[in-house]
């Protein structure tokens, strides 16, 4: 399949309305991983396919035991997850690679973040850190090949400052350090491209967060 344009979504994004609470450092996990709604495909889940955690700043070196397509979804994933550590610390798109690794829809969802920080003078400081990556599904047949991945993202060091004065906000109480999230992939001609993030209100080694439960 020839991709003409970036895919868009099956599902309408709701409209967007920077709020107070989208400018506070808890409020970030919502921001950088939540999506309109979960793609409602009827997938059925392969064997969990376990990787070296990626993180901001570093790419796992693809195992021999992967397929081309496991491999690519993990890159992918990856990558755009550095491209948007990336564009919430300049709150700003530009002069990122984000496009290239998001459908409209997940880069919708990046674009209004960072515009939310830049309104109210604010950036997001250090980068999440994904563990215990596990593509949970995958579909490549079909028009459209589908991926879903599961892991624990550490946002231990990932908050948001004010720009001018240099200040951390602070975190809310009882905010998770590391949650449960949920990605899922799409690939469009020879791309696979990250189409919703989902953070969980599940804390990493809950019984209800095996990849079972998504």
């Amino acid at each position: 399949m020839t991709r003409a344009s970036r895919p868009q979504g099956r599902t309408t994004v709701r409209n967007w309305k920077p709020t107070a609470a989208l400018l506070a450092v808890g409020a970030l996990l919502t921001l950088s991983a939540c999506s309109s709604d979960n793609d409602s495909s009827d997938t059925k889940p392969s064997a969990p396919v376990s990787s070296a955690a990626p993180s901001s700043s570093t790419s796992p070196s693809p195992s021999p035991s992967l397929s081309a397509d496991q491999a690519a979804v993990l890159a992918v994933y990856t990558h755009y997850r550095e491209e948007q550590a990336k564009a919430y610390s300049k709150a700003s798109v530009s002069g990122t690679d984000i496009e290239k690794y998001a459908t409209t829809e997940a880069l919708g969802k990046v674009t209004r973040d960072v515009l939310s920080l830049r309104t109210a003078g604010n950036a997001a400081s250090g980068a999440p850190v994904s563990h215990n990556t596990e593509i949970t599904a995958l579909k490549t047949d079909g028009p459209i090949p589908k991926a879903t991945i599961k892991d624990c993202l550490d946002v231990t060091n990932w908050g948001v400052v004010n720009k001018k004065t240099g200040k951390a906000l602070p975190t809310p109480k009882g905010q998770l350090k590391k949650h449960v999230n949920d990605v899922t992939l799409e690939k469009w001609g020879n791309r696979w491209l990250v189409r919703t993030d989902t953070a969980k209100s599940i804390a990493c080694g809950d019984a209800s967060a095996s990849p079972s439960a998504s």
